[in-house]
């Protein structure tokens, strides 16, 4: 968001939607007259941290109170932006706040600021920049239907790949030039626009910025992205892995550290050589990557796309302008020094990624880690490093105490709770495969 967007006109709105973030990224909240959000407390439920994906709620009251109390919305006037779909409404991303006046420590927004904070103690400044890939796909309301990639301008239906032409985008221009303008409305600088490798797969590369206000943009921009694709008569999503025989859908972290009084890169010494503190960094990203992996694919599909393992790093190798790693350092001059996180995939939530990318990057530091060889050569044939399934990521989160501590025994236990409840409501349900190779051969 732009540096103006604070001084929006509230007067000039006849509600402002007061949203936050929850567990899974989604969009809670209400919406209020332009005089209420002036003049009166905003609340909302505490509890809405302790629900699923399917609506359901955590019933440990160690977690969650019990009395369902309220918590305080505090707007982050920064945040407050128009919504050019909806004449007359604002939107505005509020903090959590206890009735005490202290920071709710289940709020993702929270967490990711109290994971800046362990760098502002060290003099230092996260600057971040995604790279967000999604897929256009066909209106299709019943969910047992397969998706398919929404058809473009031409009628036509995308059935192979066309990696990076500018002809296959064409075939979605008029989605693009209104999500273009309703980021720019909302004063979200876009960089580059590409047609990924998949069918209807569209990517978009995000300036970077300090980490908060870049996880606030990826939080707008996805409804954005909804709602311009909405009003062309088909879908954005942004799971990992929507369809079986397409490449799934990342959100590439780029990130860096500054010197927060000088604004120096300090992954970079004086003669522009990688520096001790990128060493440390980076190193802390190959150890505890594989213990964070919860955050970073937060959902049972999400491993569906390391399971292609196309243009989709399975380890934590890096190396220098190699995409088969991990993690990427694309060639750069010193000020741009930077590390490409790989891994994380488009379904998660902006907030809990970034601050699990930097929460390792912080351990790394205060371990003084060293990170290995780079990779020269295809890292898509080695063995995986990191957990492959949903399961198997919670239980090395939870067992993790340098990562448990810093993200606080409360919300990790409270996330782990949602996510295996979602996992055995996934276990529930019968799939296509096994109803197609099951049903008159075993």
């Amino acid at each position: 968001m732009s540096d103006t967007t604070g001084s929006l006109e509230i007067g000039g709105h006849k509600f402002i939607e007061c949203i936050v973030p929850d567990v899974n990224g989604t969009a809670k909240g209400k919406a209020v007259s332009s005089k209420e959000f002036d003049q009166s407390e905003i609340r909302l439920a505490e509890a809405i941290f302790g629900q699923d994906l399917l609506g359901n709620w955590c019933d440990d009251h160690d977690l969650v109170d019990v009395a369902d109390v309220d918590m305080v919305l505090v707007p982050d006037m920064t945040t407050l932006v128009t919504q050019p779909w909806a004449d007359g409404t604002a939107q505005c991303i509020c903090d959590c706040q206890l009735i005490n006046g202290e920071n709710l420590d289940l709020a993702p927004r929270s967490i990711l600021k109290h994971i800046i904070g362990k760098f502002e103690d060290l003099g230092l400044r996260p600057v971040v920049a995604q790279e967000a890939e999604f897929s256009l796909v066909q209106n299709t309301p019943d969910p047992l239907y397969p998706l398919r990639a929404a058809p473009g301008v031409s009628g036509r239906i995308p059935n192979s790949p066309r990696s990076f032409q500018i002809e296959a985008m064409a075939e979605y221009a008029p989605f693009i030039e209104t999500m273009h303008q309703y980021a720019s409305a909302q004063g979200i600088e876009l960089t580059g626009t590409i047609q990924e490798m998949g069918e209807g797969q569209i990517e978009v590369n995000f300036m970077h910025a300090d980490a908060l206000r870049k996880a606030d943009e990826m939080f707008y921009f996805k409804r954005l992205a909804r709602q311009a694709a909405q009003d062309s008569g088909f879908h954005a999503t942004f799971m990992a892995k929507p369809m079986t025989h397409s490449p799934g859908s990342a959100m590439h972290l780029h990130q860096s550290l500054v010197d927060a009084e000088t604004g120096t890169n300090v992954f970079a010494d004086a003669d522009g050589e990688f520096s001790d503190r990128f060493g440390a960094y980076l190193g802390g990203l190959q150890k505890y990557t594989p213990h964070i992996m919860a955050l970073l694919a937060p959902h049972v599909n999400s491993y569906r796309r390391f399971e292609s393992a196309e243009s989709c790093p399975t380890n934590v190798e890096w190396g220098i302008d190699n995409r088969t790693t991990g993690f990427r350092v694309p060639r750069s001059d010193a000020p741009a020094t930077r590390i490409e996180n790989r891994i994380p995939g488009s379904d998660n939530n902006s907030y809990l990624a970034i601050a699990a990318s930097l929460a390792c990057g912080y351990l790394g530091l205060m371990e003084n880690l060293k990170p290995g060889q780079p990779i020269k050569e295809s890292a898509w044939d080695l063995d995986y490093t990191i957990p492959r399934t949903l399961r198997e990521s919670l239980e090395m989160l939870s067992s993790c105490e340098p990562l448990v501590d810093l993200f606080g025994e409360r919300f990790i236990k409270l996330y782990v709770d949602i996510k295996r409840r979602e996992i055995d409501a996934f276990s529930e349900v019968v799939t296509a495969w096994e109803r197609e190779h099951l049903l008159l051969t075993v």
